[in-house]
């Protein structure tokens, strides 16, 4: 009791004002104004915390480009050749290279359990790469199964950089798109899905004159990317330009 008296008093001294008895005066106690400073103090730090983690989130990744001459590479499925020959402008224009591999019908399994990619890798040497593959996967039933696959196309690729472009849906896929994004690096997927192409008879495969198109929108986007490099679009006088391709028969898998 004596002890829950004297907490009391000290409380009271603490938040109460001076106290007069008599002559005599109780002075107040400075421990509340010590702990409610504490407790400001503590309030302000985090606000400003706060503050400063919300100002470097919205700082812009800034991603410099490459100005240097690059050795282009572009293989994948028959969306290839198309997407080469504007490629191969955009290679004259800037003072680029250009190899390309159109394999017909081909997909990642076959492109990750072949030796094809090392093998023109190191033919070629390319500072950046695209990729065209997916097409020939898009109503596959388990995307996900896929994969492996993928990921060993990277692993070949290494730290070359690259950006993968996603096929031209013709109509819904059943995740390919997103199973692809997930496992690209960061800023090297191209999601295709969603525009409007004008396509051949066969309902597929897109004009040359609207992959053209596609090409444009990739070099808007490669800004964006994880290595943007110079792609300054085609003069109307550049005419044709040879995306140096290579045709690989196809296979039944």
């Amino acid at each position: 009791m004596l002890l829950s008296l004297a907490l009391i008093v000290i409380l009271v001294v603490a938040f109460v004002d001076d106290i007069k008895i008599g002559e005599w005066t109780v002075k107040k106690a400075p421990i509340s104004d010590y702990l409610l400073k504490e407790e400001s103090n503590t309030l302000l730090s985090l606000e400003e915390s706060a503050d400063s983690i919300n100002a470097a989130d919205l700082q812009p990744e800034i991603i410099k480009t490459d100005s240097l001459p690059q050795s282009l590479f572009i293989f994948g499925d028959s969306m290839t050749f198309n997407l080469a020959l504007r490629l191969a402008q955009y290679a004259k224009q800037n003072g680029h290279t250009i190899h390309s591999v159109n394999w017909d019908s081909s997909n990642t399994k076959i492109w990750a359990e072949h030796d094809t990619l090392a093998y023109y890798i190191e033919k070629y040497h390319p500072t950046q790469i695209f990729i065209s593959l997916g097409s020939n996967e898009l109503y596959y039933k388990d995307p996900e199964s896929r994969a492996p696959y993928v990921k060993k196309i990277l692993e070949v690729i290494d730290t070359i950089p690259y950006v993968w472009i996603g096929p031209p849906n013709w109509k819904e896929d059943t995740g390919i798109n997103d199973m692809l994004q997930r496992i690209c690096k960061k800023r090297s997927f191209f999601r295709s899905a969603g525009m409007q192409f004008k396509r051949k008879k066969d309902n597929i495969h897109p004009t040359r004159e609207s992959s053209a198109m596609w090409v444009d929108s990739i070099m808007r986007w490669l800004p964006e990317s994880s290595h943007p490099f110079m792609a300054d679009m085609p003069s109307d006088s550049i005419g044709k330009s040879n995306p140096n391709i290579v045709f690989l028969k196809a296979l039944n898998k």
